[in-house]
């Protein structure tokens, strides 16, 4: 049984236009990593508009803000590429035998997602911190650790909070249409 014409034609284009035309995207890993860091831009830029359209619309709330909206985008060069490192090692060392790989792959790499990237924020926000300087009384390296994984922490929590009721979704789905579709041929 051939795949269904939805799924061919997000095929057929991901391989003639998107990420699968990427240096090494047809092995599985690659391959991954670029559906998952692919994902992750498209969740952010999608956020981003979205609460942006819902605010100027003259819904007011203390999460739709244009502060939000500015949020997710200036996350982007912390959760793209910890999507691409993440969807790359799970689908290299995450067992195949797992009942519905592509749902637990996907669960599994956007949870992970959130992870590295908070490393990297914090790894970030510890450079500019110590180099940079911030204004504030911060001494010892004990205490400039302890407020940047403090900030960072912070971070996670809001990002979690306002946009794990999508990504946990989006990034399930997208493992199982990765999966399924990197088995079938462009015609």
């Amino acid at each position: 049984m051939g795949p269904t014409p939805n799924l061919q034609a997000l095929v057929t284009a991901c391989k003639r236009y998107g990420p699968g035309r990427l240096p090494r995207a047809d092995r599985r890993d690659f391959g991954a990593g670029y559906a998952g860091a692919t994902a992750a831009f498209v969740i952010a830029v999608t956020y981003a508009l979205a609460t942006t359209a819902v605010y100027q619309l003259g819904f007011t709330h203390d999460f739709v803000h244009p502060f939000w909206s500015a949020s997710a985008l200036v996350a982007l060069p912390f959760v793209v590429p910890a999507a691409f490192l993440v969807g790359a090692a799970v689908w290299r060392y995450l067992p195949e035998r797992i009942p519905y790989f592509g749902a637990v792959a996907g669960l599994v790499a956007t949870a992970l997602t959130y992870a590295v990237a908070l490393v990297l924020v914090f790894v970030a926000l510890l450079v500019l911190t110590a180099y940079m300087g911030t204004g504030t009384a911060i001494g010892t390296t004990a205490e400039l650790l302890h407020a940047t994984a403090g900030v960072t922490a912070v971070i996670g929590i809001f990002a979690l909070i306002l946009t794990a009721w999508v990504t946990i979704p989006i990034g399930c789905l997208s493992g199982v249409i990765y999966e399924r579709a990197r088995t079938v041929s462009v015609r």
